[in-house]
């Protein structure tokens, strides 16, 4: 697909192969790039694959970076096909809880997140060449970026039109970097998290908010001066607090809609 940055520069992006201007077509990392108004590298912010051998970006810390391959997630599938047995598969709702089920049941839940690092090795190691999503299996030290890429593989074998998303978040006043994907499903369009997830009828699930096809187009731009601020605030029943979370945070674009589920914990 084509872009035009904000300076006029065009760019063609396929995958994670991009061409900037008259340059080369390259390859490029998928990851965060723009917070606090930094560029950190030319990075593309999202993916719209299935990750095979595609590089992903991964903050170790205050602007260190770790680089990742998706890894062997064959069990995943196969968890997550034992799962969708007798399940309607044109109910989202439906298929939402149950690809968050399988994130959940394959990284061993979030128990153990701040040993998170242990499992990669640093960038400028030889070994840094093996550090695979994968190996944080049944760890539970896996934290958004590895579950959002688990569940854009997990997504796109279910035929759903999904995209990985790196930005910078405001959390209830905090600014973070975030990974989440952004899904498109019989014409409607979605915030999907299966980090910071919702609460839906008494049941976890990962889509958060509906938003309407320009904004979905602006958040799953691959380019980081391309993007809308979207700002939703729901309940996290796996920290049982209430969130406000504006995603692609930063931008003079800005909007704000409604939660899904519960936006309060009370409720």
């Amino acid at each position: 697909m084509e872009y035009t940055k904000k300076d006029g520069t065009k760019v063609i992006v396929e995958g994670d192969m991009a061409k900037y201007g008259d340059g080369p077509m390259k390859k490029n990392k998928i990851g965060v790039n723009f917070v606090n108004g930094f560029i950190y590298s030319r990075m593309l912010s999202s993916f719209g694959g299935s990750f095979l051998d595609e590089t992903i970006s991964i903050e170790s810390g205050l602007a260190d970076f770790v680089d990742a391959k998706i890894g062997n997630i064959r069990d995943a599938y196969e968890l997550l096909k034992s799962k969708l047995n007798g399940t309607d598969d044109s109910n989202i709702y439906e298929l939402s809880s149950i690809v968050l089920e399988t994130v959940d049941e394959y990284f061993g839940g979030i128990s153990n997140v701040e040993s998170r690092m242990n499992y990669y090795y640093e960038a400028g190691y030889e070994e840094n060449k093996d550090n695979k999503i994968s190996n944080l299996k049944g760890t539970g030290a896996a934290m958004c970026v590895e579950r959002a890429a688990l569940s854009q593989n997990l997504l796109k074998s279910l035929g759903i039109n999904s995209y990985f998303k790196t930005s910078a978040i405001v959390r209830n006043g905090n600014q973070e970097v975030h990974s989440y994907n952004l899904i498109e499903f019989e014409d409607k369009n979605y915030i999907f998290d299966t980090s910071i997830p919702n609460l839906i009828n008494g049941r976890v699930n990962p889509l958060i908010a509906e938003i309407d096809k320009e904004t979905f187009d602006l958040l799953s731009n691959p380019i980081s001066d391309i993007g809308r601020s979207t700002t939703v605030s729901h309940y996290n029943p796996y920290r049982d607090i209430d969130v406000t979370i504006t995603y692609d945070s930063g931008r003079k674009d800005h909007i704000e809609v409604e939660a899904l589920g519960s936006t309060e914990k009370h409720l």
